[in-house]
């Protein structure tokens, strides 16, 4: 094991975590100082250690994001519930919801822009604590990208390392899988924390959760909504048949998306007085701080394979892996919640997931019900901190910004560690009740 290559890393990684830098600046400099310092590892390496199938695939599904979020449609949503729940506690919670679920297809750094400054608006009306509408739309965006393959990186890691396919999120090996396990988590814990939350603690002076709040009609774009809608469900539709079309997920996102964009740019040229967003907009409101920050999480871990780490710590994982199944699911999965409240998720998922395919060429053991509980505890465990979910920074932002003043990681604590243990335990009962079936 190559031991510099390895505090190359982790001083890497505390420095995302603690440094008030760019992150990707400081990832691309970890990358090219593991080059520096390991005469095993190249740029080329670095270069083909990227899992560039993925990087198309978040390219596209941003793009298409890009659309939907610049239509309005999210906002609309919102606006339809809130003519239905008027209530401060009840239009808290159902935006929480939209948040959740729409994270499903969209990045959720574009859902916390979206709906938590919605959200901090609607608590300020109410008198309320704009710290908990903003953070509890911050853990719901985090928390359901991991349901289906498009919404965040760690099911598109799945997909690359482990080969799991659209449908597979869905149902897998005869027993529900991401997507209705997280649902339900996801639903049960909100439904556990809604008195807390919403309406027991929290209250400003003069406010009330049972408040009657009016929202006004936000602007919709129907044309770009319907056209980015319609490029989502295609390529679902083209992801759940990949297989049997026997092209690269990357190559589906990124025509779909393309097909869509050149569809507005055409509408947009023709229709007078549209409000079609151009395609430079799109591009220049991508994260590609974002972009770049994943793919030298790549090339630094590619940097752990060379210099043998990842091999090293697949030998360990093995001793426990060929335990009973459940005792090594809840070791695999506790642990990954343990590490993902500390350390930038992405990073922690990607590195276990390519040691627990190292671990079963070397056992032989079905690694599958292990790369879920990866993949779950690492999104869920993300959303205990700051250092493990950064999305939730810009939730923090946006708080502090309502407030006018700064929050202390106290405040923001008493919300995130209780979501974030009441979470993790209620997946954890439900999960373990079909990884059994999940083993070939």
């Amino acid at each position: 094991m190559d031991l510099i290559l390895l505090a190359v890393f982790v001083f890497t990684i505390l420095l995302v975590i603690v440094a008030p830098y760019e992150k990707a600046l400081i990832a691309l400099f970890g990358v090219i100082l593991m080059v520096l310092v390991s005469a095993s590892y190249t740029f080329t390496d670095a270069f083909k250690s990227v899992d560039w199938n993925v990087i198309m695939i978040l390219f596209g599904m941003w793009m298409l994001s890009g659309y939907l979020s610049k239509s309005g449609l999210p906002q609309y949503v919102v606006f339809i519930l809130s003519s239905r729940v008027r209530s401060y506690s009840a239009l808290l919670l159902s935006i929480i919801l939209v948040a959740g679920f729409i994270t499903l297809f969209v990045d959720n750094v574009l859902v916390i822009l979206l709906l938590g400054g919605l959200a901090v608006r609607v608590a300020l009306r109410a008198g309320m604590d704009p710290l908990v509408a903003a953070m509890t739309v911050g853990l719901a965006a985090n928390y359901m990208g991991t349901a289906l393959l498009l919404g965040d990186l760690p099911p598109q890691m799945l997909h690359g390392v482990a080969g799991a396919e659209f449908l597979d999120f869905i149902w897998f090996r005869g027993a529900p899988s991401s997507l209705p396990l997280l649902s339900l988590s996801f639903i049960l814990t909100l439904l556990m924390l809604y008195l807390l939350w919403f309406k027991a603690t929290r209250v400003r002076v003069g406010g009330d959760a049972n408040s009657t709040i009016e929202l006004e009609a936000p602007k919709l774009d129907k044309i770009t909504a319907f056209a980015a809608t319609f490029g989502f469900i295609a390529f679902i539709v083209l992801a759940s048949i990949r297989p049997v079309l026997g092209v690269e997920l990357g190559a589906l996102a990124v025509s779909v998306a393309t097909a869509t964009s050149v569809l507005l740019e055409l509408l947009r040229h023709k229709l007078k007085g549209n409000s079609i967003p151009a395609f430079e907009d799109i591009l220049r409101d991508m994260e590609w701080r974002v972009i770049i920050f994943y793919i030298s999480l790549f090339m630094l871990v590619g940097g752990l394979k060379a210099g043998g780490v990842i091999d090293e710590v697949s030998r360990i994982i093995a001793s426990y892996i060929e335990r009973d199944l459940i005792t090594s699911y809840t070791i695999v999965y506790w642990v990954t919640a343990l590490l993902s409240s500390i350390v930038e998720h992405d990073a922690v998922i990607l590195f276990l997931l390519k040691s627990l395919k190292e671990v079963g060429s070397l056992t032989g053991v079905d690694p599958w019900p292990h790369y879920w509980a990866v993949v779950w505890a690492g999104t869920l465990g993300s959303n205990a901190t700051i250092a493990g979910a950064p999305a939730l920074y810009l939730s923090l932002v946006i708080a502090e910004k309502a407030r006018g003043a700064q929050v202390s990681w106290v405040e923001w604590m008493e919300i995130t560690v209780p979501f974030t243990v009441i979470s993790l335990s209620i997946h954890y009962i439900l999960s373990i009740i079909v990884v059994p079936y999940y083993v070939d």
